[in-house]
């Protein structure tokens, strides 16, 4: 179970934090462009997440920490700020390198405050668009990173043509050895695969606190108690 958006904000630091004390998580994914970027590495340190943490490439959302891509408006708006997720299946070779020298500045914003990535995902799925998703495999073996999250592959409203969209996707992965499970999906996707299914299965959760004492994913409006009780999960709590 991954945790996204570490980084984001201090509310969404404490959850996560919280939820890899409990043992609820195995993982989370830092935004590196986010104002809760450092208070997010130092928690990773003093929390002994090492080994825990991965990037949550981020071109959707805030300022990019690199220059090139800002030049391009596809991606940026006047002032430099990112733009919201639009569909760019195909790039200009020099979009393509500075999405490429953005994601390595991503990634090294991590290594720079002493945290080895050991995976990748990102904002809004962008690294799921094949153009994204080409930047993002070769910044991930220039830097050894073992791991890039699936595309969407289980639960509901996925049609015949996304379907084989995403299955040519995610054999690219596996043709590159980036593809640690078989299944990736919210934890609202997930239910039937984890029910009838066998093979690793990747959970996105975005963590929130539902009240003082009870921690939520915000992206399936599931109280994570109640979400690990259902599946006999419990004792991990």
């Amino acid at each position: 179970m991954n945790a996204d958006d570490f980084g984001m904000s201090a509310e969404v630091n404490r959850a996560i934090v919280e939820a890899f004390d409990k043992n609820v998580i195995s993982s989370a994914t830092l935004m590196t462009n986010m104002p809760g970027f450092e208070e997010a590495c130092d928690l990773a340190h003093r929390h002994r997440l090492l080994g825990k943490i991965g990037v949550h490439l981020n071109l959707t959302e805030g300022y990019p920490l690199s220059d090139p891509i800002r030049r391009y408006s596809r991606f940026c708006n006047d002032v430099g700020m990112l733009r919201s997720r639009q569909t760019r299946f195909r790039l200009s070779k020099e979009e393509r390198l500075a999405v490429e020298t953005e994601i390595a500045a991503q990634v090294r914003a991590c290594l720079d405050r002493g945290l080895c990535p050991t995976h990748l995902d990102s904002h809004h799925h962008v690294h799921t668009e094949w153009a994204i998703g080409t930047a993002a495999i070769a910044v991930a073996r220039q830097y050894g990173i073992k791991a890039i999250r699936l595309s969407r592959n289980c639960g509901p409203g996925i049609d015949f043509v996304h379907k084989l969209y995403k299955l040519l996707y995610n054999t690219r992965l596996r043709m590159y050895g980036l593809a640690k499970t078989r299944y990736f999906g919210s934890s609202a996707d997930v239910q039937e695969i984890l029910a009838t299914a066998s093979g690793d299965v990747e959970i996105m959760v975005h963590l929130t606190r539902e009240d003082a004492e009870k921690i939520s994913d915000r992206s399936g409006d599931i109280g994570l108690e109640r979400w690990f009780a259902t599946h006999e999960l419990a004792s991990y709590l």
